[in-house]
């Protein structure tokens, strides 16, 4: 028997363990779709309103927006508060689904890896992207970066995550979108 085999033999059950002791009512797909849901909002709102900020500061060539007093103010004050926001749905979007990192084995087949890889992409850039925007609303940058520049890339690599993510849980998402669905759900697995 090789050193991997018995190191996967070891860590199944201790795995299975640790996944059984996080269990808890709470975490269930329908309570992830309801919070991805409104987490993916949450980005695709600052995604917009940062995106017309980043246009008024470098149109591109021929764009012009006519001057509508007040507007840009509400805008980056929705930006912002939405910004803020996404600290409390992002964790409780990452409690949720924190078990699922301790399923063995980790990486079955490529598509596993695929998925693991563009999850590890989406959570790294989600955490990041609304910490240095918060930290920016303190004018404080300890950071070797230019931060408009990095904040408009991050977020494209965001958007495109999260339009990763929702085409692959695509199924998950459809199968518990509606609170009766997933209560005809819980209902044929309580049986």
């Amino acid at each position: 028997m090789s050193v991997t085999d018995r190191v996967s033999r070891a860590l199944e059950p201790r795995m299975a363990r640790a996944r059984r002791v996080l269990g808890a009512p709470a975490r269930t797909a329908r309570t992830t779709v309801v919070i991805g849901r409104l987490l993916g909002t949450a980005f695709v709102v600052c995604f917009l309103t940062g995106l017309y900020s980043h246009l008024l500061q470098e149109p591109l060539p021929g764009m012009r927006f006519p001057p509508w007093p007040g507007l840009y103010a509400f805008t980056q004050g929705l930006h912002v508060t939405v910004g803020v926001a996404i600290f409390p749905l992002l964790l409780g979007k990452l409690w949720t689904v924190y078990p699922r990192l301790l399923l063995w084995p980790p990486l079955g087949s490529a598509r596993q890896v695929l998925e693991r890889a563009s999850v590890a992409l989406l959570v790294s850039t989600a955490l990041l992207e609304p910490a240095i925007g918060l930290v920016n609303t303190y004018q404080w940058y300890p950071w070797p970066f230019p931060f408009r520049q990095t904040h408009y890339a991050l977020a494209w690599v965001i958007v495109g995550s999260i339009a990763l993510h929702v085409a692959v849980k695509l199924p998950i998402i459809v199968r518990y979108w509606s609170r009766r669905s997933a209560a005809e759900d819980r209902s044929v697995t309580d049986d």
